[in-house]
């Protein structure tokens, strides 16, 4: 193991955090094309039924499967990543919307979309099932007539989120691959915006 002083120990960091990263395109090449992709992306046409590909008792491959079969995914979309566990999946990165027949509530961004998804429909937590999560703060408020003020893992997880987890099961979603992390943060926000949905909130934490 390398000794360093602390002075020594500084410099290096500093030499390391202030080297310049080149992107392969500008912001505004980036956005340029935005208008463009958004016209193409068109979830609502290309959206489809929740419970056909995530129902009760589907697992992570037997979707996947059936999404490359009937279209939703492509094939050549799919490349391995691990998760933060370790884990080796196969999987892709870009864009989901949930939709209440064709129109858009809530619009995400994945390196793993189909994991990211099950995670949002079948999660065991209040961190995995964030979607449900901000929905059953809405169902929460409408049968108390209360805001929940406390922390997330205050507000009962079986009797708000898991019935927000069902009505989300119950939605459309439609899927559009991104394959470059600068274009695909900045287009989840573009489409937001588009789409005025209320449940993307890009507050700091």
């Amino acid at each position: 193991m390398a000794k360093f002083t602390e002075d020594q120990l500084e410099k290096k960091i500093l030499s390391i955090i202030k080297k310049k990263v080149a992107y392969p395109q500008s912001f505004l090449e980036i956005i340029a094309s935005f208008d463009k992709k958004f016209s193409t992306c068109m979830p609502s046409k290309n959206s489809f039924a929740i419970a056909d590909y995530f129902g009760e008792g589907v697992g992570y491959v037997t979707a996947r499967k059936k999404l490359i079969a009937d279209g939703k995914v492509k094939a050549e979309w799919l490349r391995k990543y691990k998760t933060k566990k370790g884990k080796v999946k196969y999987d892709f990165k870009g864009l989901y919307v949930f939709l209440n027949d064709d129109s858009p509530f809530y619009v995400g961004i994945s390196k793993g979309v189909i994991g990211r998804v099950f995670q949002h429909l079948k999660g065991h937590n209040h961190n995995t099932s964030t979607l449900a999560y901000n929905i059953s703060l809405i169902r929460h408020e409408l049968l108390t007539g209360e805001r929940h003020s406390g922390t997330r893992n205050e507000l009962n997880f079986k009797t708000n989120v898991e019935p927000a987890k069902l009505f989300l099961s119950k939605q459309r979603i439609a899927f559009h691959h991104v394959n470059d992390t600068q274009e695909l943060y900045l287009f989840e926000v573009y489409c937001a915006m588009k789409f005025q949905t209320l449940l993307n909130k890009f507050e700091t934490h």
